[in-house]
């Protein structure tokens, strides 16, 4: 089940006895889950669950729902902020396998930071924090990182997307809360992305909100900025897109933001199709796709940086271009970046 079929069951999008039947066992099933990972936190804050230093500064980068709020991009602009005064940066990722075993989330970073990067794959963030600092880093960005408590964090980045900012106001699996919302109140900063998507009334409320939940944590506004068009490795400015027939497909945990962004750009949407997060595409899938794509008129492919690494090798019978984007942080910049600057000041020095 894709992504888009998931948010329209819990939204209440999709009606019927049999929909409403779903939904009420799910949310029979959020309590004891809600309940659990509360008590994981309490437990790791009483020191009751055990937590480890690397010896290095930690920065976490997360989010309290499950699905897309740029974390990809986040870690790239602190990567990019570190390497530029002077640090050896490790990004500590979970990893989940790609062609030939080779980590489809490691190249997809590699790529979007731009620069050489030490990406350490592995779920468990204690040992790769090990593997990191064997290697030379001397500063830690732990990707997806917020729930992530047995690495202890020196700077703990929460991202809230504007658009969806408490995963339907539920835990899992009714909802998209991965953790009750009182657990923003651990963050040490709070980035909103996709400010853009939203009115400016509805940002001032979240912003009010946040602060509610998390009044000592420093608060940031980013958006996702479309910076280009890939086509077979080579950069094309975003303004191949205007009035293009493209078919859009991805595996995102929120493909609508993709699609919009696409219509802003002016392209013109002649299909779309939204698959389950970190999706294989296979010769198979990618034959399904192009027949649909076909069937459209549509004059190319496109899908995003996180996806297109997943793609297997085929003989493609149009052009499949990837869209390129990074973190545009448009309000509280200099605060976070004191705030990055401040944790290397603070971390503990190692033995």
């Amino acid at each position: 089940m894709n992504q888009q079929a998931i948010h329209d069951i819990l939204s209440g999008e999709r009606r019927g006895p049999a929909w409403s039947s779903l939904r009420a066992v799910l949310s029979v099933a959020s309590g004891p889950y809600a309940l659990a990972v509360r008590c994981r936190r309490w437990a790791y804050r009483k020191g009751f669950l055990p937590s480890h230093s690397a010896g290095r500064p930690v920065i976490s980068v997360g989010n309290i729902t499950a699905g897309g709020s740029g974390k990809t991009p986040m870690v790239a602009w602190l990567s990019g902020l570190l390497t530029q005064a002077g640090r050896k940066p490790a990004v500590l990722i979970r990893g989940y396998k790609g062609q030939g075993g080779e980590g489809d989330e490691a190249k997809m970073l590699r790529e979007a930071l731009g620069q050489p990067a030490l990406v350490i794959e592995g779920p468990d963030r204690v040992e790769s924090a090990k593997r990191a600092v064997r290697q030379g880093a001397d500063v830690l960005i732990m990707d997806d990182g917020f729930q992530h408590l047995r690495l202890r964090r020196d700077l703990d980045i929460m991202l809230i997307d504007a658009t969806n900012p408490f995963g339907m106001g539920r835990c899992l699996p009714r909802g998209l809360l991965r953790e009750p919302v009182k657990a923003i109140s651990s963050a040490d900063a709070i980035v909103i992305t996709r400010s853009n998507a939203v009115s400016a009334q509805e940002l001032a409320a979240l912003s009010s909100r946040l602060t509610e939940l998390a009044p000592n944590a420093l608060k940031a506004a980013a958006v996702h900025r479309p910076s280009a068009v890939i086509e077979d490795g080579v950069a094309r400015d975003i303004s191949i897109l205007r009035g293009k027939r493209v078919f859009a497909f991805c595996g995102l945990g929120n493909p609508r933001a993709f699609f919009r962004t696409l219509a802003e750009l002016g392209a013109s949407l002649a299909g779309e199709a939204a698959f389950a997060d970190h999706a294989r595409y296979d010769s198979l899938q990618m034959e399904y796709i192009m027949s649909q794509a076909a069937r459209c008129n549509a004059e190319a492919l496109i899908t995003t940086a996180k996806d297109a690494v997943k793609i297997a090798a085929a003989n493609l019978s149009m052009p499949l271009w990837v869209l390129q984007v990074h973190m545009d942080i448009t309000s509280g910049k200099d605060d976070l970046r004191r705030a990055v600057m401040a944790a290397l000041r603070c971390a503990p020095m190692p033995e």
